[in-house]
Parts: C-alpha cells; sequence; structure tokens
C-alpha cells in the first residue's frame, strides 16, 4: 500500500485543529449565541448575501496578530467583501468559472475548505476527552508500561540540509560536535543535543517519539526524521528503561497533558487518514514519480 509522510498539514490539522474544534465545542456549550448567528446577513449585493462570519473572516486581515476586528477593521472588511462580490458577480455573468485554469483553483479552495469541515465535524463526534486519556494514562503507570530513553538531537529546517549532516555522521563525524555548530535547537548548540532522559508517551510529536522507540542504544538515525519542528537526526545514548515513580494523570501538569491531548488527537488523524486514502483509488503520473524518488532517496540514504 502507497504511504505518505505524515505532512505538515496534518500535523497542523492534528495540533491548531484539534485544539481550535475542542474551545469551539466548549464555548458553544457555555454560550447562549448559537453558532448559526455568524449566517446571519450583513450585507447583500444584487441579493447575494456577505454574512457576518465573512466581515469577520475578513477583518481579521485589518487587525493586528488577526485578532477579532473592531468596528473599523469590520468597515474595512465590508468594503472590500463588496468590491470583491460585485467582481465575482461580473466574472459569473461572463462564464470565467467554465475556464479550467478558474475551475482549478476553485477546487484546490474548495478542497482545503471540506477536508478542514470533515476533520472538524468529525472531532466533534468522536472527541478526545480528558477521562479517556486518564484512564489510559493511569493503566500504563500502574502497570509499569512506561519508558523512557537517554537521547541527543541534531536540528535543522530543511531535508537537504538533514542528509547532509547524515552523510557526514556515517562518515563518522562526532554528533556532539556536529550538534554543537549545526543544531537549529538552542538548548542543543550548548550541550550537543542532549535532551536528557526522554518519555515518548508525553511528547508532542508523535513521529519523533516513534524514531527514538525504533532506534538500538548507541545507534543513529539513518534517515533523517521529520516532526512539526523541522527535520532531526537523532542519536539513542541509553534506554529504554522503566520510568520510575510516573506521576499519575491527576498530578501531571498541563502542558504535559495538553502533549498527551495532542499526541491522542495526531494518532487518531493518521488513523482516520490512512484508513480513507487506502479505500481509495489512486491513479495518475504522480504516484509514479513519487515512488521514483522515493527509491531513489532510499539508496542514496543507504550509500556509504
Amino acid at each position: 500500500m502507497l504511504q505518505f509522510p505524515f505532512s505538515r498539514f496534518k500535523q497542523a490539522l492534528a495540533m491548531v485543529g484539534f485544539l481550535a474544534v475542542t474551545s469551539t465545542v466548549h464555548a458553544q456549550a457555555a454560550s447562549a449565541t448559537p453558532a448559526e448567528a455568524g449566517l446571519a446577513v450583513d450585507v447583500s449585493v444584487n441579493g447575494k448575501p456577505i454574512t457576518r462570519n465573512h466581515i469577520t473572516l475578513m477583518g481579521a486581515n485589518f487587525t493586528q496578530d488577526r485578532q477579532a476586528p473592531g468596528p473599523e477593521a469590520q468597515a474595512a472588511a465590508r468594503a472590500e467583501l463588496i468590491t470583491q462580490e460585485v467582481l465575482a458577480q461580473a466574472a459569473l455573468k461572463e462564464g470565467l468559472d467554465k475556464k479550467p485554469v478558474v475551475a482549478d483553483q476553485i477546487a484546490f479552495q474548495q478542497r482545503a475548505i471540506l477536508s478542514r469541515a470533515y476533520l472538524e465535524d468529525y472531532f466533534i463526534r468522536n472527541p478526545v476527552t480528558d477521562d479517556t486519556l486518564k484512564t489510559a494514562y493511569d493503566f500504563s503507570v500502574a502497570g509499569g508500561k512506561l519508558t523512557e530513553y537517554k537521547v541527543r538531537h541534531i536540528l535543522v529546517n530543511d531535508l537537504p540540509k538533514a542528509e547532509e549532516l547524515a552523510g557526514r555522521l556515517a562518515k563518522g563525524e562526532d554528533f556532539i560536535a556536529l550538534a554543537k555548530v549545526e543544531t537549529l535547537d538552542p538548548g542543543g548548540q550548548n550541550n550537543g543535543g542532549d535532551l536528557g532522559w526522554f518519555r515518548p508517551d508525553i511528547f508532542v510529536d508523535a513521529n519523533f517519539a516513534r524514531a527514538v522507540q525504533a532506534l538500538k542504544k548507541g545507534e543513529v538515525s539513518k534517515q533523517p526524521v521529520r516532526s512539526r519542528f523541522g527535520w532531526h537526526l537523532i542519536k539513542l545514548e541509553d534506554g529504554p528503561r522503566p520510568v520510575t515513580n510516573a506521576a499519575k494523570w491527576d498530578q501531571l501538569d498541563e502542558p504535559v497533558k495538553q502533549a498527551l491531548r495532542q499526541r491522542s488527537a495526531q494518532a487518531r488523524l493518521e488513523a482516520l487518514t490512512e484508513g480513507l486514502t487506502a479505500k481509495a483509488k489512486l491513479a495518475g503520473p504522480g504516484l509514479a514519480a513519487n515512488s521514483t524518488s522515493a527509491a531513489a532517496g532510499s539508496k542514496s540514504k543507504r550509500a556509504p
């Protein structure tokens, strides 16, 4: 089966989208204002409505840090949307939406909107709850199933740089010395990429955690590992070893709980997208290009 990497799009949805959905659901439950209030018409152009939602979304472009727009930003957004609407209506009259290039651009936007809508609906119907996480986590604590690993890493922004460093390590360069010079992790520049004893179960990025668990003591990852932070080369210095005196769920700090929530959301998203992709009928020259690229990359990584 064709495998796709866990992309930045999926990472953003798992981390940001899930948290946004969760906060939205809680806010709607606590608010007397129905979610549909944003669908109210703010102004119409030749009978075509511009809703309050549109004003809010466009208004964020006229504020600092995309905050909720005030009256001035809303007025600017309204004027911009009216201009867009009269132009869009003129384009429709001339049939420009039927032009292949324009239709292709519309399809691109529609795909992104619908995929996000599906994911938001999925998490509303299948929420990640603290009760579920608490039960699973405390069961692992009671059973002594939690482990930790002593890890070093080198973090860079892009794959070509990571592959270059992987080649240098393969030729015998010292991991610690290379980390001090090349890593973008500020702490790692001082300590040679040392993360100390690392617990995969509470780390926010599942890709990085799985890569650590796949290594043997003293081994360096043969291929760069992508996470939401960038590209990593990872060295396992020691472990795994059981976590002693692990805190139960109620004793965890909020950042740790948040990491567990994000990990759970990411795992669900991976299972969901992999299942849908497995059922999909994929065709086209791009699939062959992906396979060729993957094979070439694999050979270059195995080269001495």
